[in-house]
């Protein structure tokens, strides 16, 4: 299996989600990543369902990787770091700001001894501030950067039920990181990129969820809420989801519900009159998609081109027909979970066949193969071991 970054190695540095996530979607693309743990290994190797001691969590953000348990404390751990680093193109961390410079892996430390190096750095909320040195997860970015504002209900704030502000993050990480190995290929220098969560989440957010705050002064006209009548509609066996942004998109779904008259009213003739007035009815419209069966309203949605989605439930969606078609999940085996299938990749490339090409690593699993590259007799890596150095 090949990946348009099959010529690059990362030295991984970064635990639980945000930074194994970036350095997964690497790894899916071709690249060697080398997971650094410490002995005990990532807390999301417990983290998830388990089988056979795997995690179902750890291992869909950490397969394609080796790995290496290190105790960062000990001198010798560091200099196998500096040895690593040396080789690599990508040194990627997530550890609170102050943590790498006191163990001396920092940025202006490792680019010493490779200055080609591109070092990525993941924080909470910055290096900087007076709460860059508090400890941060999923939720605490939620609450900051507005995501909890947006779920409001009945006057009380909601958390999105997933890791939203780990995966932006990860995201934002992955793709700066490319365009940090983009500019090395015109100057030849490694760089420091920093990503912070609330950084990244308030990027995200912004467009749809910052309008009223986009214009200094008050704005000549303010936009309604995009997202105001983001719901499910229950259908008399199930729900659908369903946006109609387009004049052409409303008479569809007015017909297929069975209200075509107002196709023929003068409040959805145009557009912005639409838009206007689509509250007005919108009780009466979920009212009406509630007495249909979801296969029967589908098949009308289906010919009359309305954008709509069916709610699925997790065992729903690995028999869902499009992504039946399109092979998105692979089933491989794990020698001692047996069986697991995962998303196989998140992008596809015409010139490169990327995604699992093995599971995520046991702990440790590849540290003799990673320090024999580097020198390292079997007689070197005794002692290191009996110290407790490596794992």
């Amino acid at each position: 299996m090949t990946g348009p970054l099959s010529d690059v190695t990362v030295l991984d540095l970064t635990s639980v989600i945000s930074g194994p996530l970036a350095t997964s979607i690497l790894a899916d693309q071709g690249a060697r990543v080398i997971k650094v743990e410490s002995p005990n290994g990532d807390s999301m190797r417990m983290a998830g369902a388990l089988k056979g001691g795997v995690s179902s969590l750890f291992s869909s953000i950490n397969r394609n990787k080796e790995s290496i348990a290190l105790d960062l404390r000990a001198p010798e751990a560091i200099e196998i770091i500096n040895k690593i680093a040396a080789r690599a193109d990508i040194c990627i961390q997530n550890y609170r700001p102050g943590v790498v410079e006191k163990l001396g892996i920092g940025y202006e430390h490792l680019k010493k001894i490779n200055p080609e190096l591109i070092y990525a750095s993941i924080s909470g909320v910055g290096a900087e501030g007076p709460y860059s040195g508090r400890r941060v997860y999923d939720p605490v970015i939620q609450a900051y950067a507005g995501f909890a504002s947006a779920q409001t209900a009945n006057g009380k704030p909601g958390l999105i039920k997933m890791m939203i502000c780990d995966k932006v993050t990860w995201l934002t990480m992955a793709q700066a990181i490319t365009a940090a190995l983009y500019d090395r290929k015109n100057t030849r220098k490694g760089q420091h990129v920093e990503v912070s969560m609330l950084e990244a989440s308030l990027y995200f957010i912004w467009p749809d969820r910052m309008l009223d705050q986009s214009f200094v002064d008050q704005p000549d006209f303010e936009g309604g809420d995009l997202t105001a009548l983001y719901r499910a509609a229950p259908t008399q066996d199930g729900h659908i989801t369903f946006m109609t942004l387009q004049l052409d998109e409303f008479h569809g779904l007015a017909r297929a519900i069975g209200k075509p008259e107002w196709t023929e009213d003068p409040r959805f003739q145009e557009l912005m009159s639409m838009h206007a007035h689509y509250s007005e009815i919108y009780p009466e419209l979920l009212a009406l998609i509630g007495t249909w069966e979801t296969a029967t309203l589908v098949e009308r949605l289906v010919n009359e081109d309305v954008p709509f989605g069916v709610v699925l439930d997790p065992d729903s969606i690995l028999l869902d027909p499009q992504i039946q078609a399109q092979q998105i999940i692979k089933t491989f085996n794990d020698p001692l979970a047996g069986s697991i299938r995962h998303v196989n990749r998140s992008s596809r490339f015409s010139s490169h066949d990327t995604g699992i090409r093995s599971p995520a690593p046991r702990l440790g699993e590849h540290a003799k193969t990673i320090l024999a590259e580097l020198g390292y007799s079997e007689t070197d890596i005794e002692p290191l071991q009996s110290a407790g150095v490596i794992r």
